[in-house]
């Protein structure tokens, strides 16, 4: 029953300025009056403040310690998942610190309690960190760029675009082994304006995030859009003219940590292009929520395309860049205005725009240069002279750094010095202007090392006694003459730098043997006495017991010992030829005269 604001006042006047055995008694009998118990009416009392029982002195107390109440959230926080759920219930968390001997001094359900009160429970553990409301200064302030992919659709030669079947093909469990198999996919890249909503998204159909894919995207995105909206129809395209206000450069882009990000030649873009990147950690989602809030027309404009099939890519892009141009240009944007109206609010100092296709490129490969100056001054880049004026960068490296904004003129860095140069025009005969006519001899300045060297020949004239000869690069040094006494000491004193005792070593005496004189047999005029016997050749044991393998098979161990005492130094050729024969016909060793040897062997 809730009282109504009279019945409260009844009670308060009855019970007002009571001691506490007459209120006791009043309580019953209003109680009565209004059918209800007495504890309801002392409750009634106290929604006006009147209170006649004394509050514990152990209000807020608890048997619990704070350090067990937080041991056990932790154990709850511990077996949090990937998947944002905490499978441990608080009950468990409970026994299991009672089984490692945590007194918690409480029942379950008052530690249960306590969590909540203490907000560390596990539906509070869950509760996603509270976030920061993000603001954007201008139009082209901050652009947030993503990359989806767009599993569910392939593309094919024959039928054109089609959906994959989610539930049977792409459920959780086979989606590893499905992505493998799938060789291209369809991703979307869409780049939102923060400040007013406005975008851009197209499609490509790819083996996934490519570096080139990103450049051409954001190429587009940032270029004015007639042009792209000719190229698209191809002269049919006159009533899309002038109604996609959406382009230029932005100050900074928040990505994701993709590999488009972090190819080397899109950070040499974003830096030449002055951009500031900011990617964002990933599963943060709300990092781009303009993106987000994006998907509701993204996903109606894939939503149709179970009415209308798409021929191929290049039709669903046309299709896309049709269905910008109208979101952009007739939605509300936060029920205030069309997206491309609030986009056509930017300043000129805010609208920086998108470069050439040639300096995109050329930014893409490498922003900052290392440049050889000539010994003119001078500096080539794509066949564009830049005059140094500093002459000591002559023959030097500089850094030349090429910006979009300023191009053909280049910022030259030198020596902590930086000059914003303008290339050197050609005149009618194809040369640089700016050079000395003949007859009109004017040097350049005297570099840091010239004005040194002066110094440096008077150094040498005046205190060692040198002269020098010669101009220019060709001046050499002339050494005194004879008999001149210099104060530089160059030679005579080497030898006393070696402040070293060397310890001695005594040697042995090599003993040298003379050389013998061969005997030479004496020369023999007549021909016919020259002796003309066959010379000796001996063949190592190895080489004949191969020979003797070769002519009977196997050799018994017997056979092979009583050869290896034999012949282990070698046999003559003409000898073993023998020996074989005979082992072969069973009757060695007989006739080998090798009488050791008690009986032939028998093969």
């Amino acid at each position: 029953m809730n009282p109504s604001e009279s019945i409260l006042d009844h009670v308060v006047s009855a019970l007002r300025d009571l001691p506490q055995g007459e209120a006791g008694r009043k309580a019953t009998d209003l109680a009565g009056h209004y059918g209800v118990s007495r504890a309801t009416i002392y409750r009634w009392a106290a929604l006006r403040g009147l209170r006649w029982r004394k509050e514990r002195t152990t209000k807020g107390q608890s048997a619990a310690k704070d350090e067990d109440l937080q041991r056990m959230a932790a154990i709850l926080l511990l077996s949090r998942r990937t998947s944002n759920e905490i499978p441990i219930p608080a009950c468990d968390a409970f026994e299991m610190l009672q089984d490692s001997g945590v007194d918690m001094g409480v029942s379950v359900s008052r530690a249960t309690s306590l969590l909540r009160e203490k907000e560390i429970s596990a539906r509070d553990l869950l509760r996603p960190t509270p976030h920061q409301t993000m603001r954007s200064s201008h139009p082209n302030h901050v652009w947030q760029f993503d990359v989806t992919n767009c599993l569910q659709y392939f593309l094919d030669d024959q039928k054109g675009m089609g959906e994959r079947d989610a539930d049977m093909v792409l459920y959780k469990n086979k989606i590893v082994k499905t992505a493998k198999e799938i060789k291209k996919e369809l991703l979307r890249y869409v780049a939102v304006d923060h400040c007013t909503g406005a975008f851009y998204f197209r499609y490509f159909y790819a083996s996934g995030e490519r570096a080139i894919d990103g450049s051409n995207f954001l190429y587009e995105a940032m270029a004015p859009k007639d042009e792209l909206i000719k190229a698209t129809w191809n002269g049919t395209s006159g009533s899309k003219l002038g109604k996609y206000h959406f382009h230029g450069v932005p100050f900074m882009l928040i990505p994701d940590r993709g590999s488009i990000i972090t190819d080397k030649g899109m950070e040499n873009l974003f830096k030449g292009l002055r951009i500031e990147v900011e990617p964002h950690m990933p599963g943060n989602p709300r990092a781009k929520g303009a993106v987000e809030g994006m998907m509701k027309h993204l996903n109606k404009f894939e939503g149709k395309l179970k009415c209308q099939r798409p021929r191929s890519l290049e039709e669903l892009n046309a299709w896309a860049l049709d269905y910008a141009i109208y979101i952009n240009g007739v939605k509300e944007m936060r029920d205030t205005a069309p997206r491309s109206a609030m986009w056509s609010t930017i300043r000129p100092e805010q609208l920086r725009l998108c470069p050439s296709r040639e300096v995109w490129q050329m930014l893409l490969r490498r922003p900052e240069l290392d440049k050889r100056c000539d010994g003119g001054g001078y500096v080539h880049h794509n066949n564009l002279h830049y005059r140094v004026p500093d002459v000591n960068a002559c023959r030097k490296t500089v850094k030349m750094v090429i910006n979009p904004y300023e191009y053909p003129a280049a910022e030259i860095h030198y020596n902590g010095f930086v000059w914003l140069l303008q290339p050197i025009p050609k005149d009618q005969y194809g040369r640089l202007q700016g050079g000395v006519t003949y007859g009109e001899y004017k040097a350049l300045p005297e570099t840091t090392t010239q004005q040194a060297k002066k110094e440096l020949e008077r150094i040498a004239t005046e205190e060692w006694g040198l002269t020098w000869k010669g101009t220019g690069d060709k001046r050499r040094a002339v050494a005194p003459p004879l008999g001149h006494s210099s104060p530089l000491k160059v030679f005579g004193h080497q030898a006393d730098k070696v402040r070293v005792d060397f310890i001695s070593r005594p040697g042995s005496e090599l003993e040298v043997k003379p050389q013998a004189v061969p005997e030479n047999p004496e020369i023999r005029r007549d021909a016919a006495t020259v002796s003309r016997s066959i010379l000796s050749r001996r063949m190592p044991f190895m080489q004949f017991m191969m020979n003797v393998k070769r002519e009977i098979g196997q050799i018994p161990p017997e056979l092979h010992q009583r050869l290896k005492a034999l012949y282990s130094d070698g046999i003559e050729i003409t000898q073993a030829e023998e020996v074989i024969q005979q082992i072969k016909a069973g009757h060695w060793p007989a006739a080998t005269g090798a009488s050791d040897m008690p009986e032939a062997v028998a093969l």
